[in-house]
């Protein structure tokens, strides 16, 4: 029988290498088609995951009720 934790090991890995690889082609096509410095990208990606954390706060709070 497999082992669940290594299941969930292997899952997450892929998960992270897609979202590393996602954010390295989107920062890629922002700088070079959108014309965005790789300041901007970075002050944009900070507050947006700012603002997915203020989110994800939020929802955990509303649904310990």
């Amino acid at each position: 029988m497999p082992d669940p934790r290594e299941f969930r090991l292997r899952y997450f890995l892929l998960l992270a290498f897609a979202t590393v690889l996602l954010a390295a082609l989107l920062r890629h096509v922002l700088h070079v088609y959108g014309g965005l410095s790789r300041e901007d990208i970075r002050v944009d990606a900070l507050l947006a995951a700012l603002a997915i954390g203020v989110v994800a706060v939020l929802f955990r709070r509303a649904y310990r009720r």
